[in-house]
């Protein structure tokens, strides 16, 4: 690849998020420009972006032309309102094509910015509703050892991965309840599936009456879960919790901001469990990036009692956002992208799983169009893998021309919606020739 001096780099004015100073100081990539699966840097340099956008917005693929078009055409009919006492017209339309389209009985929307301030939204939707109820007392969320739920206020109660993130900022606002993972690479209590009668779920009902079922208010969890890569529960799982909710009588928040809008192989990943949601977030592949949008769902049970929502985000339900999600949905269905992401992902985990016989690759596992290696030092004991060797690995493919990522002691690969058979081959041929390289490097 060629090297410029088109690199950001420590005399930049601009703070970047999650970055270390290291990187920035040896020079961080510009991308300039994006067509189809790829993006593009002001070095010229081409990458097949394997995590559409890094952190796996953009569904239908970048330069889509007819989607700009969609959002500059809002903003010249009228580019703001308020989201109180008035509305418009896109948050209307958005919020009849989303019921549509999501698990019954979910057909309420509230729209935001992000995942993170949906996650927040949802959390606040959940306290009015036990408020208005007359549970004044239900204020504790329970999540996930393992879980990202976004870092906004509240939200960040459930953060359960990328400790320091969560760390930093303590003391937090209270009620933040962990339990764990269904992990079944690494089972954290040591079991084995089906043997282990799923027991990472019914171990959260003795959680609730340790804290005692009249203070929860909700559980929050990512169908597949995205800390320990692209990891599906077995499929017990959700209806266990779902029985537990009802019983408690604990609202259940199905966070959708990464899986939802075809990732998965279906429109939404809890679709795979079937089982239905009190509250849905979600975002990212809502406009595929084009266009920050999150949003909350819930039923009716849940908005029924609240008289007034004591709430307010200045660009919530916002018109210009709302007209892009209509047009990416209506590419999403259009062109048949759901059912693309369940063939290729199909095809991708089978050139995957081709990968295992490699000493340091423990298992390739995946749903949709949302895959992952993990990787051990030693397959037997599942020894957890050194995060400098994955870095390695993903500095390599970069440098091969493909974006990759780490996600726990794994490789996440979550691509544009749109990929092919020979994009997916070459990555394929290229992961095995590092991994390989790598495993001898390490003398496995």
């Amino acid at each position: 690849m060629k090297k410029s001096d088109n690199r950001m780099d420590a005399n930049s004015h601009l703070i970047l998020h999650r970055t270390a100073r290291k990187d920035i100081k040896a020079g961080i990539p510009i991308i300039s420009r994006g067509e189809g699966a790829y993006v593009f840097d002001e070095e010229g340099n081409r990458y097949l972006d394997l995590d559409a956008g890094v952190t796996r917005p953009v569904h239908v693929g970048y330069g889509r032309r007819d989607l700009a078009q969609a959002a500059y055409d809002q903003m010249c009919r009228l580019a703001y309102y308020t989201p109180c006492q008035f509305t418009t017209r896109p948050p209307m339309d958005l919020a009849a094509k989303l019921a549509a389209i999501t698990p019954a009985p979910i057909n309420r929307f509230l729209f935001e910015c992000d995942g993170s301030e949906a996650v927040e939204s949802a959390m606040k939707i959940a306290k009015h509703y036990h408020h208005y109820q007359g549970d004044k007392g239900r204020f504790k969320i329970i999540s996930r050892r393992g879980a990202y739920h976004g870092v906004n206020g509240i939200g960040v109660r459930a953060l359960g991965t990328v400790m320091p993130m969560r760390q930093i900022m303590e003391p937090l606002a209270p009620g933040g309840i962990f339990v764990d993972s269904p992990y079944c690479y690494r089972c954290p209590v040591n079991l084995t599936y089906p043997d282990c009668d799923i027991a990472c779920a019914r171990n959260v009902e003795q959680v609730i009456e340790f804290e005692n079922p009249e203070q929860i208010s909700a559980l929050i969890g990512e169908p597949i879960q995205q800390g320990f890569g692209a990891l599906a529960p077995p499929r017990e799982y959700w209806p266990i919790i779902r029985e537990i909710c009802d019983r408690y009588g604990i609202l259940l928040i199905i966070d959708e901001v990464i899986c939802g809008f075809g990732r998965t192989g279906k429109m939404f990943a809890i679709e795979h469990f079937q089982i239905a949601p009190d509250l849905m977030t979600m975002a990212k592949g809502i406009t595929s990036g084009y266009v920050p949008l999150g949003a909350v769902g819930c039923t009716d049970k849940v908005m029924a009692p609240i008289d007034i929502l004591m709430h307010l985000h200045t660009y919530g339900n916002h018109p210009v956002a709302c007209a892009a999600a209509l047009k990416n949905l209506d590419i999403i269905i259009g062109e048949e992208l759901v059912e693309n992401s369940r063939k290729m992902g199909e095809y991708f985990l089978e050139g995957l799983k081709t990968l295992e016989s490699i000493a340091i690759v423990g298992e390739a596992r995946g749903t949709g169009l949302w895959t992952a290696l993990d990787f051990t030092t030693a397959k037997k004991t599942r020894a957890l893998f050194p995060l400098d060797r994955l870095n390695k690995i993903i500095a390599e493919a970069k440098r091969k021309g493909f974006i990759i990522k780490t996600m726990g002691h794994a490789l996440e690969f979550a691509p544009p919606l749109i990929i092919r058979k020979e994009q997916i081959d070459a990555t394929i041929d290229m992961l095995a020739e590092i991994i390989s390289a790598e495993a001898k490097d390490m003398g496995c």
